[in-house]
C-alpha cells in the first residue's frame, strides 16, 4: 500500500470531534455536515479530538478507504479559530498538513503591526 496525498485536497475540521467512531461515521460527518465527497479520491479530511492529542485522517481512492490515526505523546495539535457564522473547517497544503501532524504551529500571533 502506498499513501500519496499529492493531488488530494486536505480539509482540517477545526471543531473537536468524537474520535471513538470509525471511518464510516467520520465519512458521514464529512459528507452530511461539510459537503465533502470522499468517494472521488481527491479529498482527505482531518478530524481532531477534544483534547487535541489525537487526530484521524480519512480519505478514499479507487482501491478502498483509509483511516489514519496520529497521536502526539508530548504536545497538542494547534487550536485554530474560525469566524462566527462560518463552518469550522480550513484547507491545508501538504507542507502545512505535515507541520500540523508533527505538532508544529501553523499560525503565530504578531507582536506588532509593523
Amino acid at each position: 500500500m502506498n499513501i500519496h496525498l499529492q493531488d488530494v485536497h486536505v480539509t482540517l475540521v477545526i471543531s473537536p470531534t468524537d474520535l471513538r467512531c470509525g471511518y464510516h461515521r467520520l465519512h458521514s460527518i464529512a459528507q452530511d455536515q461539510l459537503g465533502i465527497n470522499l468517494n472521488g479520491g481527491k479529498e482527505a479530511v482531518v478530524f481532531i479530538s477534544k483534547t487535541r492529542r489525537i487526530c484521524k485522517i480519512i480519505t478514499s481512492d479507487n482501491r478502498g478507504t483509509m483511516l489514519l490515526t496520529r497521536t502526539l505523546h508530548h504536545d497538542r495539535f494547534e487550536e485554530l479559530l474560525v469566524r462566527v457564522g462560518e463552518q469550522a473547517k480550513c484547507a491545508l497544503t501538504l507542507p502545512e498538513l505535515e507541520r500540523f501532524l508533527n505538532g508544529e504551529r501553523l499560525y503565530y500571533k504578531a507582536e506588532s503591526f509593523w
